[in-house]
């Protein structure tokens, strides 16, 4: 800033400086400077003659050159009149003192909108009255006759353009199930030939202007900003129309009643109207060259209009607008007394809180300050939006959890938190933006209390957090659910007790993914860990190579935990067993009921579950992959028709193959394999089946029991264990009596 008498010292550094250092070209060149300053000086204008000459014969030194451009510098500044301070009042002389802060800038902007307040209407009047041309005799009213007839030539072709596509647009809707992918098709679609309807009406118009256009700037910019001020407002009408569907229920996005929708399009249509209407006087008055203070001032009612419209709406609307968000019937809402405070309340809080924000936004619009205007704006518009961005919002998470390839056992019953969940975190989104805008618009700056250490503001920060928090949440639960689509109910612990275990096994891939699952849950958890940090500013490279010296340290402290993990991936990858397979291992043997990272469980048929680390596994015994072949044993006495035998085992197994409930286990029917060896007391017949998995327990109790009856039937019986004492023939009884007496004679000499 200059001020009188004083120079600016970066001329000082600039000039004298630079002319002491090199003084062998700096003079001759200042000289040439001066001379030629001089020549284009009104200061030198009336001594032109007398002064050149002087300039020169007159031979200067360094010290004489430095007084004269210090001179000329002090002439050249800009002098400002005494204030007489004799006149003025003490609160005057104050202010005049002050700097300009922004509440005095308001309060001169309020002062001068005062005082050229009566001017305002004349000013308006003329500026339109610039747009016609008595000369040519086109007055104001042809104006608007103009207007009104391309208004009505461009509506028409929109019309014959539109109607025959929406006629089966309509049509083919009727015809089919009204599903909400259904409803966002036809909205879709609705919307798109209904854009391409309003280019041909904007271009019908404009191409109509050419030919009605005076030579007349003015009139120009009133009939393009007429344009587009109806361009916009048909274009906010038709967007309106396809959210709420006021006059299609059935082909309706939100769930709203009839009355409700109707209500929210004709407020949303006379706030659109006089909003465009708002646009197109302000725009055109700028454009015209209207004194900027006088638009301000008009500014001011105009936006009070938008506003008392709004809360209008709002208080006409406050049980349905309710409605949109609480049933008042529900057990829920009558239980809950803050709830019902808040529905009673809202309408003062809404009400207060767009005050505030038209106060802020017209402070910082009084102080010429249009960026700061535009982030109150952001606000409000969000505020405006945010009920009817709500409920499509919701509506569209009720229609994503019932997605078929979404659906699982578990995701039914944890859906309503997921709803809960993502719709919480959108509105804290728009809340964020919303605060972190007006504490832009007053000056508040988050970086200068956070401090951050990448020099990035702290509400963006925030807002990236919740962002990234959301978006890993939805993405875990989306992954989530399409894994446990693909893997079968879980059962409880007492599921076992049913049936005799070494069944078949889940797939491979319903013993992988629970694997697959926990590991993605640990990525995304170090994922948002490692995100949040580095949105806070923190430095992770430092963290990784922290966490990658620890983890080498840990390799080496905990092997044999590395051992059963790498173990297990190996035998994971082998396809060694699955989940639900019966196994042996060594001297443990049961059925596999979890997979981790780690080890395994397994659930013995006597209800014991044994972990099994995988490291300490050596051989794996797999009893449940493919088929079994169990073979049986029968003890025959030594007489017996060992053909006789066969036929009948052989009989006995295609009767088993053919029953209904087991012949579809069998894989090969029973069938004798001979006499395998012999015994002292019998012989030893063996026969065997193949089934598959987990049938052979039922199969071999079925084959024992209908052996022993066939082999009953035919007079074929089992050999019993019996041992044959041979005694000599003095030791043996004379009569039967004497040989019953034996036993008891020798037992009471026992006694």
């Amino acid at each position: 800033m200059w001020l009188p008498g004083q120079i600016n010292p970066m001329l000082n550094f600039l000039f004298i400086n630079q002319m002491t250092q090199h003084k062998q070209w700096f003079l001759p060149a200042v000289l040439g400077f001066l001379l030629c300053f001089l020549s284009f000086s009104p200061l030198h204008a009336a001594d032109e003659t007398s002064g050149a000459g002087q300039a020169g014969n007159v031979s200067v030194s360094d010290e004489q050159v430095r007084e004269i451009l210090l001179d000329m510098l002090v002439k050249q500044a800009p002098v400002t009149e005494p204030v007489a301070t004799g006149s003025l009042s003490y609160d005057e002389k104050t202010l005049s003192q002050w700097e300009p802060t922004e509440a005095n800038i308001v309060v001169t902007r309020l002062r001068e909108m005062k005082q050229k307040l009566p001017t305002l209407w004349d000013e308006v009047k003329s500026a339109f009255l610039r747009s016609t041309s008595p000369e040519d005799g086109f007055a104001g009213w042809q104006f608007v006759i103009t207007m009104l007839m391309h208004l009505a030539l461009g509506l028409v072709l929109e019309y014959l353009a539109t109607r025959p596509l929406l006629k089966r647009l309509y049509q083919y809707a009727d015809s089919q199930q009204k599903t909400y992918a259904l409803k966002i098709k036809f909205v879709l679609t609705r919307l798109t030939i209904q854009m391409l309807g309003l280019v041909i009406m904007a271009a019908t118009i404009y191409v109509c202007g050419l030919f009605s256009i005076k030579q007349n700037p003015y009139f120009e910019l009133l009939f393009l900003e007429a344009l587009r001020a109806f361009v916009f407002f048909r274009f906010s009408m038709l967007v309106s129309r396809s959210v709420l569907s006021p006059f299609s229920a059935p082909l309706r996005l939100l769930k709203l009643r009839d009355v409700t929708a109707k209500r929210i399009y004709y407020w949303s249509i006379l706030f659109f109207g006089y909003y465009e209407l708002e646009i197109f006087v302000l725009e055109y008055l700028r454009g015209a060259g209207m004194d900027k203070l006088l638009i301000d001032t008009l500014l001011v009612p105009m936006s009070i209009g938008s506003n008392a419209i709004i809360l209008a709406a709002i208080w006409s609307m406050r049980k349905r607008i309710t409605g949109m968000f609480v049933d008042e019937e529900s057990i829920a809402y009558q239980n809950s007394s803050m709830s019902r405070f808040f529905v009673q309340l809202w309408p003062y809080f809404i009400t207060v809180w767009l005050l505030v924000i038209w106060g802020l936004w017209q402070y910082r619009n009084l102080q010429d300050r249009p960026e700061l205007a535009a982030s109150v704006g952001i606000a409000w518009v969000i505020t405006l939006l945010f009920p009817v961005a709500d409920r499509v919002f919701n509506s569209l998470l009720i229609n994503v959890v019932k997605i078929p390839w979404l659906q699982s056992p578990s995701f039914e019953r944890r859906s309503r938190r997921f709803i809960h969940t993502v719709q919480t975190g959108f509105r804290i989104i728009l809340l964020t933006i919303v605060l972190f805008t007006l504490a832009h618009s007053w000056g508040v700056n988050a970086a200068d209390i956070m401090m951050p250490l990448d020099g990035g503001g702290m509400g963006g920060k925030i807002l990236d957090l919740l962002i990234i928090g959301t978006t890993v949440y939805v993405f875990w639960e989306l992954m989530h659910a399409l894994i446990e689509r693909k893997l079968p109910e879980e059962e409880g612990a007492l599921a076992s007790l049913e049936g005799d275990g070494g069944g078949v096994g889940a797939s491979r891939a319903e013993t992988l993914l629970p694997l697959i699952r926990t590991t993605l849950t640990v990525v995304l958890g170090i994922f948002l860990v490692i995100s949040i940090l580095h949105a806070l500013g923190v430095a992770i490279t430092p963290l990784l190579a922290g966490a990658g010296v620890v983890g080498i340290a840990i390799g080496f402290g905990a092997q044999k935990l590395v051992q059963d993990i790498l173990s297990g991936i190996f035998f994971l990858i082998d396809d060694a067993f699955r989940k639900g397979e019966y196994l042996e291992l060594e001297n443990l043997r049961g059925t596999v009921e979890k997979i981790s990272l780690r080890s395994m469980q397994l659930r013995h048929h006597l209800g014991a579950v044994q972990t099994v680390p995988y490291g300490e596994i050596k051989t794996v015994k797999n009893l449940s992959r493919d088929w079994i072949t169990m073979k049986l044993e029968l003890r025959l006495p030594y007489d017996t028709d060992i053909e006789k035998v066969r036929k009948i085992i052989k009989k006995v197994g295609q009767s088993m193959l053919q029953d209904e409930e087991l012949g579809p286990s069998f894989l090969l029917p029973l069938k004798s394999q001979g006499v395998m060896r012999m015994e002292e007391s019998a012989l030893i017949v063996r026969m065997k089946f193949t089934t598959k998995p987990g049938e052979q327990w039922v199969i071999r109790r079925e084959a024992y029991r209908r052996v022993r009856d066939a082999l009953s039937e035919a007079g074929i019986y089992f050999a019993h264990r019996e041992v044959r004492v041979l005694l000599p023939e003095s030791a043996l009884p004379e009569n039967d009596d004497q040989a019953n007496q034996v036993p008891i004679a020798k037992s009471n000499q026992s006694e």
